[in-house]
């Protein structure tokens, strides 16, 4: 998001919704990681392809949510 002029009114405003749209992002992100890192290294996953196949599709979901909800946070208001 394009905030303007450091010194145009509603600027603290509008960084503030960037900081919150960023770590908004964030949280799926990591939930994203922590998924990822399981079905490659938890044994009872790697001994079932089903099980490691559907943790990599929410894994896959969380990284859209959070790309999503960046660039979101990216766009200017409108």
């Amino acid at each position: 998001m394009f905030c303007g002029d450091p010194l145009a009114p509603g600027y603290a405003d509008c960084t503030h919704q960037m900081t919150i749209f960023a770590i908004a992002s964030s949280i799926p992100a990591m939930l994203a990681l922590i998924l990822m890192v399981a079905a490659f290294a938890t044994p009872a996953m790697r001994a079932e392809p089903a099980l490691r196949t559907r943790t990599l599709g929410y894994s896959l979901l969380a990284w859209a949510i959070a790309g999503f909800t960046l660039v979101m946070g990216v766009l200017p208001s409108v």
